[in-house]
Formats: structure tokens, C-alpha cells, sequence
């Protein structure tokens, strides 16, 4: 459940939750540049398969989705996560998506703020919304301190595939703001497990270095006028972590060939799309024209212009189109 001063937090704006953290943690980094030391480039992570026993588990059939609390053991301790396991999704390898938060929040209040916990009943995926290990809820983005928030996501991944059945060549992560930061850390450093990644006014300031081992799907999502990560990068710091270069940087990882001129998806939006990728992957990126700093169709909604499309939904429409991913 939400504490309760997390929970009077969520009935105030999501966004302006996150602003004196913003400033705190200076969220991620800019393409294939960062001012992080050499020692702090973050180890290789490689999975072993995933674990296949909640596809043998001998379960009744169900008509209703099932929402539990799974715990997973990580070196900095147990750590939760709320998992939505609709009926459609129960019996069969089916897509995993976890979503991580913003800075303030939890894996409960992400699952009705985002809308992904009625998109997975809906489109029939396995939903995971984890919570962070800090006392100010904030996931962690340096490479050389506690706690190991890719580490941690790495366990949850494999924890899941014992109680749902889960298809490894479609796994993705999808996060918003500070969540968004860590979701671009993923995709460098899960890239052998994670095939794809939604990111929402994420910041992309102070990532490590990233080497991905394999080429990853991303779509990025970010307001013109985010107050709080700006559109253009930080303008007392040379505009470093602005959105169109980071993007850019990924499609070049991506060995993607061309990208379209942007074209109008919703009211006061443009979308710009990156083609012939490596291993069939896409990268897309959507600007929202004077969008704030915003999940779009947030329950409650953010501050700022009224959404004219759905987070949600964008972020199943990307990832159900992409082809599953090599597993070996």
C-alpha cells in the first residue's frame, strides 16, 4: 500500500513531485557522451536463460486477472514489486513489461497513474511495477553506489518468470522522468535481456557510458516545454541531455540507416522514425508541442496542456509491433 505521505503526494501533481529531486540526482546521460569517471563505466551483465518454471507450473484456468506483491533478494536486501498477471496471460508465454516510477512514487501508485495496469488486462501482457529501495523513493543512477537498481531489475525479471509464464524474446521496461532515467540504463546494460524501452520525459544528463550488447528498440517521449528535464538540455551546462541528440546517438547504437521527416500523430504532436535498424529493432521518438513535464493521459493528470494521446497506449502500440528478439 501507498504510505501516506507518498499517497498525498500522488494526489498533488506527479510532476511536482519531482523537481527537487530532479535538481538532487541530475537523472541521466546524453547519448554516447557522459562526464562520468573511467572506473564507473558499469559491468557486463549477462543473463543466464530465463527461468522457465512459471510456464510448467500446473495452474487452474482463471477468468480474472491476479495482482500480488512479489519479493525479490537482491544484495541490498528484499525488494518489492506489484505484478498484474491478466487471465489471457496466464496460461501462455506472454510479454513482460516492467514500469518503473518517478521520483516520489511506488510500484502502486505507477500502476494506476501510468495506465499500464488496465492496458496489460486489456492487451494481455504481464505487468511488473516495482518500488525503490531509497527513503525519498528515487532510483539510483550511479554505477559505483547502493542500490543496485539494474541489479535489482535483472532479479525481478527472472523472479517473474517463476510465477508467470514468460516469453524471453519479449521482455521491455517503460518508465517515466527519474524511472525513465533508469529505463535508458537498462537498455545499456540489460541489452541481453531487455528487447525494447518506453522512455517519458526522462532526463539524459548523467548516464555512464553505454555499451550495449545488443542493439534495443526505444521510444522516447518528451514535451517542448518540460520544465524540469528540458527539451533542449540543461542551458547553464551546454545544453547537455538534451532529447533529439540523446535519441539520435541511440539510432546511430542502433546502426539505424534513415529517419523520416516528423509527421503529425495527435494534436500539437510529432513523431520522427528511425529505420533500418540492426536485428529489426526501431527507435522512434514523439515531441509533444509545449507538453510539460508529463506522462500523457496520467491518472490524476499532470500539470500542463491536456494530453492529446495516451502514454499508455503508445507504449503497447511500440512494443507489440516489434519482432521478438534473438534469445541465444
Amino acid at each position: 500500500m501507498i504510505r501516506a505521505k507518498a499517497a498525498r503526494r500522488a494526489n498533488r501533481s506527479f510532476a511536482a513531485l519531482l523537481v527537487t529531486t530532479v535538481v538532487l540526482v541530475g537523472l541521466t546521460g546524453l547519448g554516447g557522451t557522459s562526464d562520468a569517471a573511467p572506473n564507473d563505466v558499469p559491468p557486463q551483465r549477462v543473463s543466464s536463460p530465463l527461468p522457465v518454471a512459471g510456464c510448467k507450473a500446473n495452474r487452474p484456468r482463471r477468468q480474472s486477472t491476479v495482482q500480488f506483491t512479489l519479493h525479490a533478494r537482491t544484495p541490498d536486501g528484499d525488494r518489492a514489486a506489484l505484478v498484474r498477471v491478466p487471465a489471457r496471460a496466464a496460461h501462455r508465454p506472454a510479454t513482460l513489461v516492467v514500469a518503473l516510477h518517478g521520483a516520489g512514487g511506488d510500484g502502486t501508485f505507477m500502476e494506476r497513474y501510468s495506465g499500464l495496469g488496465h492496458a496489460a488486462d486489456r492487451d494481455g501482457f504481464v505487468a511488473v511495477f516495482p518500488s525503490a529501495a531509497t527513503p525519498t523513493h528515487v532510483w539510483n543512477l550511479d554505477v559505483s553506489s547502493a542500490p543496485d537498481d539494474v541489479g535489482f531489475v535483472a532479479a525481478l525479471i527472472n523472479q517473474v518468470a517463476t510465477v508467470a509464464c514468460i516469453d524471453p524474446a519479449r521482455v521491455f521496461a517503460v518508465g517515466v522522468s527519474n524511472g525513465g532515467a533508469l529505463t535508458a540504463r537498462l537498455a545499456c546494460e540489460l541489452s541481453d535481456r531487455i528487447a525494447g524501452v518506453v522512455i517519458v520525459a526522462g532526463g539524459f544528463s548523467r548516464l555512464p557510458i553505454c555499451t550495449p550488447a545488443r542493439p534495443v528498440s526505444v521510444l522516447e517521449i518528451h514535451g517542448s516545454a518540460d520544465p524540469v528535464v528540458p527539451y533542449t538540455g540543461d542551458p547553464r551546462n551546454g545544453r547537455i541531455g538534451a532529447v533529439l541528440p540523446w535519441v539520435d546517438a541511440w539510432a546511430a547504437r542502433d546502426r539505424c540507416a534513415t529517419v523520416n521527416t516528423p509527421q503529425t500523430v495527435a494534436p500539437r504532436t510529432l513523431r520522427m522514425d528511425w529505420s533500418g535498424c540492426a536485428d529489426g529493432t526501431r527507435v522512434a521518438h514523439i515531441k509533444v508541442l509545449g507538453g510539460r513535464h508529463q506522462w500523457p493521459g496520467a491518472t490524476p493528470p499532470d500539470p500542463g496542456p491536456a494530453s492529446t494521446l495516451s502514454a499508455a497506449r503508445q507504449t503497447w502500440s511500440f512494443l507489440s509491433r516489434l519482432p521478438p528478439r534473438p534469445t541465444s
